[in-house]
Parts: C-alpha cells; sequence; structure tokens
C-alpha cells in the first residue's frame, strides 16, 4: 500500500474518530438533560432508587467525557504518524472530501478544513448550510453572508470566523496591520490565517490557555509546529487570534486561579 493510500485511511479513521467525539457530546448532553429532569421529578424523594438513579447518571456522564478524551488523544496519535511517514499531518494536503467515510454533516469536519480561502468553489454560506441550519435550530444567531470559515470543535459544537471589523473582532481584527505582522513574522502568511486557525481547531492539540479565556493550540501547519491562540465565544463565534512562540507558558485551567 502506497503512503497516499495510508493517508487517505488515516484520514477515514479521523473523521470517523471526529464523529465518535460529536456522539458522546450528544450523549453527555442528553445524560445531563434527563437528569435533570429527573432530579426535578422525584425531588424530596427517599427511595433508594432514585440516589442509585442518580449516581448512574453521574458515572456515564464521567465516562461519555472520557471517551471523548480519548478519542481526541487517538486523533493526535493518528496526525503524529501521518506526519510521520508522509511529512504532512492530516488536514495538511490535499482535499479530503473524496476520504470522507459518509455524508452526514459531521463527516464534513475533515473535508472543510482542507479548503482555503483562495480555492474554495463554493461560497461559505453554501458550503456549510447544513451546519447553519444546525445552528440556526439550537436559536444561535448568524450572518451566513458574512461567514468566512466553520468547523466543528473537539468538544461538539460548532465554531465560525466571519469577516468582522478592523477594530472589533473577526477576521479583519486577527489581520489588522500589527497582527497580521506578528503572524508573517512567526511564518503564516495572511492568507493563511484563516486556514490556520481552523486547522488548529479541528485536530490541534490542545496547549492550554492564556488571557482571559483564549484556547491555545500547538498543530502542525505547513510543514512546521506553530502555536496560536483563539478566543471564541460561548455561542461559538471566534472573536479573534494570535500567533504565540512554542515556548511561550501557557496556564492548565480556562479560568485563572
Amino acid at each position: 500500500m502506497s503512503v497516499t493510500d495510508v493517508v487517505a485511511r488515516l484520514r477515514q479513521a479521523h473523521a470517523l474518530l471526529t464523529e465518535a467525539r460529536h456522539a458522546t457530546t450528544q450523549a453527555d448532553a442528553a445524560i445531563t438533560d434527563g437528569a435533570t429532569l429527573f432530579a426535578n421529578a422525584t425531588a424530596g424523594s427517599t427511595q433508594p432508587e432514585v440516589g442509585h438513579i442518580n449516581h448512574l447518571a453521574t458515572a456515564s456522564s464521567t465516562e461519555v467525557r472520557a471517551a471523548n478524551a480519548l478519542f481526541a488523544q487517538a486523533q493526535d496519535l493518528i496526525d503524529a504518524y501521518c506526519h510521520d511517514i508522509a511529512g504532512h499531518g492530516i488536514g495538511d494536503h490535499g482535499n479530503t472530501s473524496s476520504t470522507s467515510p459518509r455524508n452526514g454533516p459531521s463527516a464534513h469536519v475533515e473535508a472543510q478544513a482542507t479548503p482555503s480561502l483562495n480555492t474554495a468553489t463554493e461560497d461559505p454560506e453554501t458550503s456549510y448550510a447544513g451546519w447553519i441550519a444546525e445552528l440556526r435550530r439550537t436559536g444561535t444567531k448568524i450572518s451566513p453572508e458574512r461567514i468566512i470559515r466553520m468547523a466543528r470543535h473537539r468538544d461538539g459544537h460548532l465554531v465560525w470566523l466571519e469577516e468582522g471589523t478592523e477594530g472589533s473582532s473577526g477576521l479583519a481584527h486577527i489581520l489588522r496591520p500589527k497582527r497580521q505582522n506578528d503572524f508573517e513574522e512567526t511564518g503564516t502568511p495572511a492568507k493563511q490565517v484563516a486556514d490556520l486557525i481552523i486547522s488548529a481547531i479541528e485536530r490541534g492539540s490542545l496547549a492550554g490557555y492564556c488571557g482571559k479565556d483564549a484556547e491555545v493550540y500547538d498543530v502542525d501547519f505547513g510543514g512546521k509546529k506553530r502555536r496560536v491562540a483563539i478566543v471564541i465565544s460561548k455561542n461559538g463565534y471566534i472573536v479573534t487570534s494570535y500567533p504565540m512562540n512554542l515556548e511561550d507558558r501557557v496556564r492548565p485551567n480556562k479560568r485563572r486561579a
């Protein structure tokens, strides 16, 4: 089997693990909702079954979260292996749409990780129609005409990058003159910044946190390991991003103690 064939299989496995992680996130949400309904319905009950069911709900939630973490570790190992045998990570080169294992929305995670702003053949509003609909079903306010890129976060929820404005948020803010220079000094041209951000979210390793609530990722991109901080709002909107050096210190927890 050629290296190309092996990489194609690795991408399929990576995409399936993304689906599995999304499933664990949905399962965790369902367990939490069910446990809340059950707790409200049985408030004040002294029956032993009630306590046992509550214990099982807590244990189940812990287990699916552990599974999600293990799936993420497996993805990191697949990416590292791909880099060892092919010289690049899972999403660094080539279009993966032909290797996606199925046609559902979650199967598009890998396919949408690769196209750059210069080579995409469809406008984002069309490409991400399914994900946009998913956000709207949950009541999330979103402006499809402003979307540049979307991705599914390792925790299962959707995130998106908009055109934005230089003085506020979004890609225009990220690529304001000083910040654009920061990216270029660390080896990422302005036209690749959006790709770097999405690649970090989809397949990067979470190194920690910095600032108020920025997620810091290490990711192989363009044949080099890079570190990038990304601020994502609670609804999934990517507020800003900035490059970091691999030696820069990060904290293990999102919020400062």
